[in-house]
């Protein structure tokens, strides 16, 4: 603006001279008219000189403000530039900063799009901690899932988007979970007549693949033309699904582990991982999802790296098949080793009791209604703390409840639940060793059979299904002994499957005549509720998300005895 104010200044100036030019040159002429004709002639020439390098002056100094406009384009473009890249990066890294020598910070736009996910955590992250201190529960079935087979396994993607079933058949079928429940498809009346009346939703099909089999060349069998070969499938034990989807692992009968694509190159097999040699019912993927844990029916439990594809922990010590593999939660009271040391002393305990176990009833009902003087003296020492602090867990932080990563249940890592067809449940420590830490001894009244058992929400009580229509609870804080046996009615069969629920006080047992929500600190004589849905046929999972806002019951023998009501439910759960 200075140098803009000298050029009017200059200019201005210069006209005040011409005017006074002017007026001497006519003075002059009035006064000698003949010399004034040649002064005129030469007057116009220095005008028209001095016109000209007014122009030029001018063109100059336009130029120059050119010049200097250009300049100042450009540096705006500069910072605008320098702007969009802080931007980027702030976008990689997930936050914002202001830049150096400026006070400008990203658009925010820029800072919504990054708190996206935090937002949606958060969001998650309130549906638990509301599912945490409900006082009761109440769930309706809306959807159904019709499978001509036994279903073995299944896996949620993150977010509920999809939903994995693995079968009998050899079949891995892949789900639109989201569009099911929202109603898009109905039953035809045909696939409801046999189903309640609140079931009217259809399960959409997205696609399927066979659980292949990796085969060398010289085991092909090839076709009459030459060119293709004969897929060798297995039945499909085990899923355990990435929560982006890139990929998901399937347990095969044979041992083996399949790593298979399926955002990208569905149903191609990436990697395979063998070492067990007998069936691989049991799949479990850390929080980060960078190391797995298997458990099969050949007694082995194996901790695998998926950057190198190789285990890197074996446990040793399982005396049977593994029916259940679980991490426990990371908010238990209750530390393995203070339990380890007690471990000897209840085996041999255990032992003595299983040595008279041969001559009694295989279901335990001879004992049934009076239970033992041990666990007499552990419910008295209970009675007290079941009523006064068997509510809810103390969480400080509600987003601590779910992985900012895969939206699924934090879980301690370090700490793992197994239980056996045999009815042995272990406790395992992988940063001790790897021995089992705990084994929970068996009650004379409790037949040797055990197909699901569950950590608590806290992690400091333990539920396992029994053959005798039972559930025994082993409350770790006090005992290694069950604390407390959950009864239902005789007819209804051995529970198959239990789930505890987030709220501490109920769990849900599967049984083959129904599923039961049982409250676990009611002194009713009938201290559960009838699900509805479900009747007849052997369940083989239940599966509660992490939000506890669905349920979803798969029907299967899991490979050992059962029938299949050849429907998969899924339920809407309401808080209360």
């Amino acid at each position: 603006m200075d140098e803009v104010d000298d050029i009017l200044n200059q200019n201005q100036v210069e006209e005040e001279e011409d005017d006074e030019d002017d007026l001497d040159e006519e003075i002059a002429d009035v006064a000698d008219p003949a010399n004034g004709n040649d002064e005129e002639g030469q007057d116009d020439d220095d005008e028209q000189e001095q016109n000209m390098d007014e122009e030029e002056e001018e063109e100059e100094d336009g130029e120059e403000e050119d010049m200097e406009d250009e300049d100042d384009d450009m540096d705006d473009e500069d910072e605008d530039e320098d702007e969009d890249e802080d931007g980027d990066n702030a976008d990689l890294n997930g936050s914002s900063y202001t830049k150096v020598g400026s006070s400008k910070t990203t658009p925010e736009v820029d800072n919504g799009r990054t708190s996206a996910y935090d937002k949606i955590h958060m969001y998650y992250s309130e549906l638990a901690r509301n599912a945490v201190l409900a006082s009761d529960y109440s769930i309706t079935p809306t959807a159904a899932i019709p499978i001509q087979t036994h279903v073995h396994s299944i896996t949620m993607s993150k977010g509920l988007k999809y939903l994995f079933l693995g079968g009998q058949d050899g079949y891995i079928r892949k789900f639109d979970f989201l569009n099911t429940i929202e109603g898009k498809l109905s039953l035809t009346i045909l696939q409801k007549h046999s189903l309640v009346e609140s079931i009217s939703n259809a399960g959409i099909l997205l696609s399927y693949w066979e659980n292949e089999v990796p085969q060398t060349q010289k085991d092909m069998k090839l076709t009459k033309n030459g060119k293709e070969y004969e897929p060798k499938v297995s039945p499909v034990h085990s899923l355990e699904v990435h929560s982006e989807c890139l990929y998901i692992l399937a347990g095969q009968e044979g041992g083996g582990i399949t790593l298979q694509g399926v955002r990208y190159m569905e149903g191609q097999i990436g990697h395979y991982f063998k070492k067990h040699t007998g069936t691989v019912n049991q799949l479990l993927l850390n929080d980060d999802e960078t190391r797995f844990v298997s458990g099969s029916w050949d007694k082995q439990i194996l901790d695998w790296d998926l950057h190198t594809g190789h285990c890197i922990t074996e446990f040793k010590g399982v005396p049977a098949q593994i029916s259940t593999l679980s991490f426990r939660p990371r908010f238990s009271t209750v530390e393995l080793s203070s339990l380890s040391h007690n471990d000897e002393e209840n085996r041999s305990k255990a032992d003595s009791s299983r040595a008279d176990d041969d001559m009694d009833s295989l279901f335990g009902d001879d004992d049934e209604d009076q239970p033992p003087k041990s666990r007499e003296k552990a419910l008295s020492r209970d009675a007290s703390f079941v009523k006064d602090t068997d509510t809810k867990p103390s969480i400080s932080d509600p987003r601590d409840v779910l992985s900012k990563y895969s939206l699924r249940t934090r879980k301690d890592e370090n700490a793992l639940l197994s239980s056996c067809i045999s009815g042995t449940i272990q406790l395992w420590d992988r940063r001790v060793g790897s021995a089992p830490q705990v084994t929970l001894p068996r009650d004379k009244a409790t037949p040797p059979w055990c197909m699901s058992a569950c950590w608590s929400h806290d992690g400091d009580r333990i539920y396992a299904g029994r053959r005798n229509a039972t559930v025994d609870e082993y409350d770790l804080r006090y005992t290694l002994r069950a604390s407390k046996t959950l009864k239902l009615p005789k007819i209804s069969g051995p529970v198959s499957a239990v789930q505890a629920l987030p709220n501490g006080k109920h769990i849900l047992c599967a049984s083959q005549d129904n599923i039961r929500i049982y409250d676990v600190t009611s002194n009713t004589s009938t201290p559960f509720l009838i699900v509805p849905g479900h009747h007849g046929g052997t369940i083989s999972n239940m599966y509660v998300d992490p939000t506890c806002r669905f349920l979803i019951s798969t029907s299967g023998n899991r490979g050992w005895q059962g029938t299949s009501t050849d429907t998969t439910l899924i339920y809407d759960i309401d808080l209360e």
